[in-house]
């Protein structure tokens, strides 16, 4: 469709004019001249009117028009550049200079029109997001709420603007609505669970408390009735005087297996104290005693049944009073007057204190602070590619237990937790305050390898324990998490994005890596969180090799956290064994 203004397309006599079809009643005479410019009709004289009805002329329509059109042709794309627009334009045009409209031969006025506002359109709709159409709506008709003038002499006395997406957006537009509506779905969904989840503890504590109180008066009633075997051999020859042949024997057999289990369980000890010195997991100097116990002659009453006997048993662990001093390595966060409890801010500053590599006596243990608290996470690869080391895993958080079970203070600052990962992420031993009454979980290798499900999983425990500990003391450390990594990971293009969402968190942890499979050097260069703290294994030496080697690795830097932490500092230090290097110090093959 087209609006031409010009009503003749050639030049004609002027007498000729009131010929021309459908000749609207407001029109101009426009005279081309010779060597100059197009000269307009204004009055007419009685003579002009006489002698002039030969004179050449063209007639342009001087009318107001109103047009609606949809922009079509031109792409309007939105400021993301991947979704667009479509606007459909109310327009109204008049000529204000007929010269103009004649000398520019414009036939059709709304390729002039139309021309000019797309572009302004066009101009204006980069600016908004998709989801801005009415915003970019508002805008274009503010640009455009006046007389516009332009250089064909035609003038734009009117132009609105309705602006809408297409429908590739308008799909876009509703699925993130859907999306979002599902989301607070989601949300409404967890509160409910959650209130269920509460109400469901309630109920159990009800109970449990009626069974302690159950349980505790049937104590109360068998207190002076010992139940052991003698007193119950005794108390059958009691009412059985007939049977006491019978009733000794018995009780010799159990003396006999007493004995039996007792020689048994101390054999069993030494074998495995001596297997732990000689394979390197466990130094002499963290079991106090071993030595007289087992390397060499023992006093009366010690041997290894007493090295490996729980002190801690049958105690709850407690903390000592006092306050570690401030260092760069804690942040006390402010607290909250009316609550007493520390705002919601970063447990710890971003350096988290030096990382040296060994060579120097750690710092002295003292007592542990009664609200400072270090969580620490142990991830281990137990997919098929760590097969081969999977028991010595597994004797690696035992011999982790025995270190911090002899080092109570130690233990009191830490908060350990043990991840596992193949094709999922299992978390097999909670963050808790590890002691001999701490069950050690056992492990078995699974087929997949992927990071990412143990990363997010990270995310997840270091978010939400992070302000459980800080609701229970004043001052948190940062998390420090320990990741072994012996497969070559399956999900090598999503996990990245998980570890930069990780690393991007306030409470982001300090994240060790160290690698001892295929591929480690890389892998540890993208997964620990400074160069600095990423270890890998020796070229020639195999998995299980390896994973005692990192067994010590976790032992000593454990024991290094642990008392820097009571000695009011945040260093973390690794002191690689023989078998571990840094990675600056080992080129992949």
């Amino acid at each position: 469709m087209t609006v031409s203004l010009i009503l003749n397309d050639r030049a004609i006599a002027r007498g000729r004019v009131g010929e021309l079809p459908d000749l609207p009643p407001s029109v101009a005479i426009v005279y081309p001249v010779e060597g100059g410019p197009f000269e307009v009709e204004r009055v007419r004289t009685l003579g002009q009117r006489w002698f002039g009805k030969g004179r050449a002329c063209y007639v342009v329509d001087l009318s107001d028009h109103r047009r609606q059109a949809a922009v079509t042709r031109t792409p309007l794309t939105c400021k993301d550049g991947g979704h667009r627009f479509q606007a459909t334009i109310d327009v109204g045009f008049r000529v204000h200079d007929p010269a103009l409209v004649v000398a520019r031969n414009v036939r059709d006025a709304l390729a002039v029109v139309y021309g000019y506002l797309t572009d302004r359109i066009r101009l204006c709709a980069a600016r908004f997001a998709i989801t801005q159409a009415m915003e970019a709506q508002l805008a274009i008709n503010q640009e455009l709420d006046r007389e516009i003038r332009l250089p064909d002499g035609i003038t734009i006395y009117h132009c609105k603007i309705q602006m809408e997406p297409d429908a590739a957006a308008a799909r876009h537009i509703q699925e993130l609505e859907e999306a979002r509506r599902r989301a607070q779905l989601g949300v409404h969904t967890h509160q409910m669970r959650v209130g269920e989840a509460r109400s469901d503890e309630q109920i159990e504590d009800i109970r449990a408390d009626g069974r302690r109180r159950r349980n505790a008066a049937e104590r109360a009633v068998l207190d002076g009735t010992p139940l052991d075997f003698d007193h119950l051999v005794r108390e059958h020859l009691v009412r059985h005087p007939e049977e006491t042949v019978h009733a000794l024997e018995l009780l010799a057999r159990v003396r006999e297996s007493e004995a039996a289990q007792h020689e048994i369980r101390d054999q069993r000890h030494a074998e495995m104290v001596k297997y732990l010195i000689e394979r390197g997991v466990v130094r002499e100097v963290d079991l106090p005693g071993l030595r007289q116990g087992v390397l060499g002659p023992s006093a009366p009453g010690t041997g290894v049944a007493g090295v490996l006997e729980r002190p801690d048993a049958g105690v709850a662990p407690s903390f000592v009073s006092g306050t570690a001093p401030s260092s760069p390595g804690y942040a006390a966060p402010p607290q909250d007057s009316r609550a007493g409890h520390p705002a919601s801010a970063p447990v710890a500053v971003p350096s988290g204190g030096p990382v040296q590599w060994g060579g120097s006596t750690p710092p002295p243990a003292t007592a542990a602070p009664p609200n400072g608290l270090l969580p620490v996470y142990v991830v281990l690869d137990t997919s098929s590619a760590a097969a081969g080391c999977v028991t010595e895993l597994g004797n690696a958080l035992r011999s982790v237990q025995t270190l911090l079970a002899n080092s109570p203070d130690v233990s009191g600052a830490l908060r350990l937790s043990v991840l596992t990962y193949a094709d999922g992420a299992d978390v097999v031993l909670p963050l808790t305050e590890v002691s001999w009454r701490t069950g050690i979980p056992g492990l078995s290798s699974t087929p997949g390898c992927r990071y990412q499900p143990v990363l997010r999983r990270l995310l997840d425990l270091v978010s939400l324990e992070t302000e459980r500990l800080k609701e229970q003391v004043s001052r948190v450390l940062r998390p420090v998490v320990l990741f072994l990594a012996v497969g070559q990971a399956e999900d090598d293009a999503e996990w990245p994005a998980a570890h930069a969402e990780l690393m991007a968190h306030k409470y982001y942890p300090h994240l060790v890596a160290c690698g001892i499979g295929p591929g480690r050097v890389r892998t540890v260069q993208r997964l620990a969180s400074r160069p600095e703290l990423g270890v890998v294994a020796v070229e020639n030496m195999d998995v299980a090799q390896s994973a005692v080697q990192f067994s010590v690795l976790l032992q000593r830097t454990l024991l290094h956290l642990g008392r820097s932490a009571l000695a009011g500092q945040m260093e973390l230090r690794l002191e690689c064994p023989q078998g571990l290097r840094p990675v600056g110090a080992e080129q992949e093959s």
